[in-house]
């Protein structure tokens, strides 16, 4: 091919790579992947024929497809292809962590040794703090034989008061910049005495069976510590800010549920940060929790494993924990990781660190690699940019067989992806998330490679956030990805130009496609640095148990759909009158206590024909009560063991992407009754101004309904009388539609002056028609 050095390839790989043979490889492998995903089974089978056809296309990449006609083509090439050599070391990596992930079991308890439950906290809102507090003091463990001790940095009275209410021991140190979170568990460390010791961020809230459930991996006098898997209870920013929270899986979830099980099979899992327990005797071993990096998690379980100790993974969601809920406090968050690792790449490398195993060290050392992917995802972005502004083409090659060799690995990922990760990540995905965090991640690497120790601010992920309305994009944040979409959209008009006009130049074709997906992601990525508002202070949580409602003549049994301390979102069967609009509520929290309070009705939306989701907000909750509601909530043994267990395939995941586009236009507040109305064709009489006009009811409700007039109406007068068989409504006028000659009027009821039963049997009526 013009502009490749074809003497270099030697025939063995020119017969490889013949048409029919290279069709039939793609042919096979991905006949075999596809059966063996979809039923779950053969994972090592799968990785192992994707990688091989990785390494296919990576091998004619490198063979057939680098420009040698000058130095600017050359050197364009040499990079770009480098930049993809880091896509496949990263899958590498991935695959030995994925191989063969553990799946434990919590040993019996035959001793309860004493624990030291550490939370940690800053600045965070008081009601997140209560309930992890709240979570810590009701573990199902004997009284005597833990504490909970609460680590003030942030110096506020209100906490000290919070956690002496709670039974738990408040302790605040008077060097609180130095060594960050780690310094405070230290301080804390030297205060406490337990044999065992449990740490907690301020969000993260245990299940009461935490510590039963862990202790007894302590029986092995070499285990160091034992790590759970978390679970988020809010949204991430990509399924928040693209409203796609029940179409994909929490960015976290494959981290937790795949990897980190993975690496437990070479004893090579790490603290996470929360929802960890350890042996206090061998921190104290290593000094405590380490301070030399502002990651002092995966460090002090480094320096653990290097002194031949033990981990064990338990993958199964202990506790519940809260994402940024916001793309600056994302970004923050991935750099001080980013920050971190490579600060433990210069302390304790562990590629040369003393007695770590060999799995140990590949199993860190790709913790580490993979926050260097900023650098080959920009140099990959930009790439089609070469041939399609400059005429620079990295990738000589025919689309065709580009687009078979490339695809049929692609295609192997995406399907492989399912299988391998146990359903944890959607398929496609990855690619938003790295794409989102790049050009971050790229210049703290720059800052940190060059002063590795200089990067010592430890900053704070912010929790609890509200937001009144939509944040635009920061500046500093995204301005690169609007030059870069800018780009992309220049050089693909131009490039779609010189194809349409026949003036194809090599790489021309592949470099379009290659731009096109390119803008395809980075638009997802900016739609996503765009935070959406969100206006309550305490968010709902999905859980789904029993709910009676009962008024002064009735009583209704749902289901909750979510839930806060504050209020409770219930699902029925039928809509409750408004009237009175104060019910008792008895909540039934599986293996809990029943919670019986009273609540007013604030909203019925209809959700379908068969059901209407009704908005309760809890009235004069004293404290006993918001406690049950924390541990009905968050602390009930499996609150967390079935979350999220579906599994999105390729096709479903391909439909996330389409939709997260519906964030260009605005997206518009439903509309919130306190009764939902139902559609009723019905003659009525309206007097009005003093004249009676005949008319349809279009729909109606308890509070209010909608009548169409066969004559135009300007509304002057605001109030009126309805008259529906024998039943006399005085209503007020919301709005008036015109209609050609006709109007559609939107009434309120004021009263009902005659046939209220009446009034209340039809819509219960119709709604037990409608469904």
């Amino acid at each position: 091919m013009d502009g490749t050095a074809p003497s270099r390839v030697t025939p063995l790989f020119d017969t490889l790579y013949s048409s029919p043979l290279s069709s039939a490889v793609t042919v096979i492998a991905l006949s075999i992947i596809l059966p063996l995903s979809r039923s779950g089974n053969g994972r090592q089978a799968i990785l192992l024929l994707s990688l091989l056809l990785y390494v296919r296309y990576m091998v004619w990449r490198g063979l057939y497809t680098l420009s040698t006609t000058d130095i600017a083509s050359t050197v364009a090439s040499w990079v770009v292809y480098l930049a993809e050599v880091y896509g496949l070391l990263q899958f590498l990596f991935f695959s030995y962590q994925a191989w063969a992930p553990t799946d434990r079991r919590s040993p019996p308890v035959r001793r309860f040794p004493t624990v030291d439950i550490l939370v940690t906290v800053v600045n965070e809102p008081l009601y997140i703090l209560k309930r992890t507090l709240v979570g810590c003091v009701e573990q199902d463990y004997p009284r005597d034989k833990f504490v909970v001790y609460v680590l003030d940095d942030g110096h506020r009275d209100e906490v000290k008061m919070l956690a002496e209410s709670l039974g738990c021991t408040y302790l605040r140190r008077y060097d609180r910049p130095r060594h960050a979170k780690a310094g405070n568990l230290n301080h804390a460390l030297g205060l406490s005495s337990g044999e065992l010791v449990a740490v907690f961020d301020v969000d993260h809230v245990p299940v009461k069976t935490f510590l039963r459930e862990t202790v007894g991996f302590f029986e092995d006098e070499q285990v160091a510590f034992v790590q759970t898997a978390q679970h988020f209870y809010n949204p991430d920013i990509f399924q928040r800010n693209l409203s796609v929270e029940r179409l994909i899986k929490n960015e976290q979830e494959l981290f937790f549920r795949t990897l980190q099980a993975g690496r437990d099979r070479h004893n090579s899992a790490f603290f996470a940060g929360s929802g960890g327990l350890f042996r206090r005797r061998h921190l104290e071993e290593i000094h405590g929790f380490q301070t030399d990096t502002i990651t002092e998690d995966i460090h002090t379980s480094l320096l653990l494993h290097a002194k031949g100790y033990k981990s064990c993974y338990l993958n199964k969601p202990l506790s519940a924990g809260l994402m940024p809920e916001t793309f600056e406090g994302y970004i923050r968050q991935r750099t001080r990781w980013a920050i971190g690792s490579f600060q433990l790449f210069f302390k304790d490398n562990p590629l040369i660190k003393p007695g770590l195993t060999i799995p140990q060290r590949i199993h860190y050392l790709g913790s580490i690699y993979y926050f260097l992917h900023g650098f080959p995802r920009i140099i990959c972005l930009v790439a089609p940019l070469l041939t399609l502004l400059l005429d620079v083409a990295p990738v000589h090659a025919e689309a065709l067989t580009f687009a078979h060799l490339f695809g049929a690995y692609y295609a192997a990922s995406v399907i492989a992806l399912k299988p391998i990760s146990g359903g944890t990540r959607n398929a496609f995905w990855s690619e938003i998330y790295e794409v989102a965090m790049y050009f971050a991640l790229s210049w703290v690497a720059i800052k940190t490679f060059l002063a590795p120790f200089k990067q010592r601010l430890f900053a704070v992920t912010p929790k609890g956030q509200k937001i009144d309305q939509h944040r635009l994009w920061r500046t500093a944040l995204v301005m690169p990805h609007l030059l870069v979409l800018g780009l992309l959209i220049v050089s693909t008009a131009k490039g779609f130009r010189e194809w349409l006009t026949s003036t194809v130049t090599p790489g021309l074709e592949v470099s379009l496609y290659w731009a096109c997906a390119n803008l395809f992601l980075i638009s997802i990525a900016i739609l996503a640095a765009r935070d959406r508002p969100q206006r309550r202070n305490a968010l709902r949580l999905r859980q789904r148990f029993p709910v009676e409602l009962q008024t002064e003549s009735t009583v209704v049994n749902g289901t909750t759909f979510d839930l806060t301390e504050q209020g409770v979102a219930v699902e029925l069967s039928a809509p409750v009158p408004p009237a009175p609009d104060v019910v008792l509520v008895t909540l039934f929290p599986p293996s809990g206590k029943d919670i019986t309070l009273h609540g007013r009705i604030t909203r019925q939306d209809r959700k379908s024909d068969r059901c209407v989701e009704v908005g309760i907000q809890y009235l004069d909750v004293d404290d006993e009560t918001v406690r049950a509601l924390i541990i009905g909530a968050f602390s009930l043994p499996n609150s967390w063991a079935t979350a999220e267990a579906w599994s999105p395939g390729v096709l479903h995941s391909l439909y996330s992407l389409l939709t997260a586009f519906r964030q260009i236009s605005p997206q518009t507040q439903p509309r919130r009754r306190r009764a939902p109305r139902v559609a009723l064709q019905k003659d009525c009489r309206l007097l009005w101004q003093g004249q009676e006009m005949f008319g349809t009811t279009q729909d109606v409700s308890y509070t209010g309904l909608s009548i169409r007039l066969p004559i135009p109406l300007t509304l002057s007068h605001n109030c009126g009388t309805v008259l529906i068989e024998n039943i006399v409504l005085k209503v007020a006028a919301i709005s008036a539609t015109r209609q050609g000659k006709e109007t559609i009027v939107r009434f309120r009821v004021e009263a009902i002056e005659h046939g209220e039963e009446h009034w209340r049997e039809l819509h219960w009526s119709l709604w037990r028609l409608c469904s």
